[in-house]
């Protein structure tokens, strides 16, 4: 076993394997280590990335879940949106209470928000003033979204009450 000993240059050898060892931390440092540093950046950055982009994902499923939860719990008051109220059915409502009842579109419907309204302008004939409460509830049972607008213009005439009053009616864009 000396003899296999005695044959090895030690030297030699040393030499090289200090020159292999630098050769290949030389090697590391100079391609490896880079690589591996932009490999951690982008690494990072992706994941950091991906956890905002959960949150968000997150954030946007709950607003959207509160959007169908008031969507379901307005669906009454939403779906009156998407009717439009005519001139026809108000003054039908209206004949009900009222010995004459005029309807009037007055314009075209206008873009109010995400709505549209249209003006309508009422006047009929009354025998009281207490029949007039009875046909403002009333109307307000129109299967639409629907405003009154004061003031309501009242006279008497021959023994009856001639009034005139405008209502607002909003709808959807559906226009018909």
């Amino acid at each position: 076993m000396r003899a296999f000993f005695a044959q090895i240059d030690w030297i030699r050898n040393t030499f090289f394997f200090v020159f292999y060892f630098f050769m290949v931390i030389g090697v590391f440092m100079g391609a490896v280590k880079p690589q591996l540093d932009v490999f951690r950046k982008t690494n990072t950055q992706y994941r950091k990335e991906l956890y905002v982009q959960g949150k968000i994902e997150a954030q946007r499923d709950a607003e959207m879940q509160k959007l169908v939860n008031y969507q379901n719990q307005n669906a009454h008051t939403i779906g009156n949106f998407e009717h439009q109220i005519t001139q026809r059915e108000i003054e039908e409502k209206l004949k009900i209470i009222f010995e004459s009842v005029g309807v009037v579109a007055d314009g075209t419907p206008i873009l109010e928000g995400k709505y549209f309204k249209q003006r309508f302008i009422v006047s009929g004939r009354l025998h009281d003033i207490h029949k007039l409460k009875e046909a403002l509830s009333l109307t307000q049972s129109l299967p639409g979204v629907v405003r009154f607008n004061f003031p309501i213009h009242i006279e008497r005439e021959e023994g009856e009450l001639v009034f005139s009053f405008r209502l607002d009616t909003y709808f959807l864009h559906n226009l018909n």
